[in-house]
């Protein structure tokens, strides 16, 4: 490619142009289900654990990626140093952490709030 065909292809405009062609065939890489994989080796025999997760809040489909340690902690990729013994746990703290993410219902019935 030459330089001056670079410089077209990675104006702002252009990258856009690329991804919103091209987003329906590569579809988006979080949401839905997450999964997460951990393998080990004991005495000769090979585990390997997948463990899916279908998280929504206020009904719509929680978005990234969570990963679950050996121990059983759960962790989310947002927030990389932090880790939760319960997954419930780790959606509050992400309500907490990005509010701007978590806008309040419009009508409805209120959830009854835990600490």
């Amino acid at each position: 490619m030459k330089r001056s065909e670079f410089a077209r292809a990675s104006t702002p405009e252009s990258l856009v142009e690329h991804v919103g062609r091209n987003a329906p065939v590569l579809g988006h890489p979080y949401g839905g289900t997450m999964e997460s994989i951990r393998e080990a080796t004991y005495r000769g025999h090979d585990i390997v654990i997948r463990t899916s997760y279908h998280i929504e809040v206020d009904g719509a489909p929680l978005e990234g990626h969570l990963g679950v340690a050996n121990d059983g902690q759960v962790h989310y990729h947002a927030i990389p140093n932090l880790r939760f013994v319960s997954t419930v746990d780790l959606v509050k703290q992400l309500i907490e952490a990005f509010p701007e993410d978590f806008q309040p219902r419009s009508g409805g019935h209120a959830h009854r709030e835990e600490p």
